[in-house]
């Protein structure tokens, strides 16, 4: 038998358990990592003499209309989910009413 033999005696076996635990510690490390999340509730274009002519009760017309549900946004790129608009005693929050799939995104 060979040092490379005897090597791969030593080898940690590969199951399917194993690999399941390694999934459950990457999770763990993941936990208390904190990423900015954001809810969108629409966008538009504007220029800038646009810009410069936005004065107080001005109104800016966004590309969704009324109703439409929010966008949960993960580090200003990736749409996580989607939601309503609810009253949290004196501030907002948002239901969610649909969690997106990698397909979806």
């Amino acid at each position: 038998m060979t040092a490379v033999d005897e090597g791969i005696d030593q080898l940690p076996i590969h199951s399917e358990d194993s690999e399941t635990g390694r999934l459950h510690v990457r999770q763990a490390q993941f936990r208390n990592v904190s990423v900015e999340v954001s809810a969108w509730i629409g966008k538009t274009k504007l220029t800038f003499g646009e810009l410069s002519d936005l004065r107080p009760g001005r109104v800016i017309e966004l590309d969704q209309p009324v109703g439409a549900p929010i966008e949960i946004v993960l580090n200003r790129e990736v749409v996580l989910a989607r939601g309503e608009v609810v009253e949290v005693g004196d501030e907002y929050g948002i239901r969610i009413t649909e969690i997106l799939t990698d397909k979806e995104t």
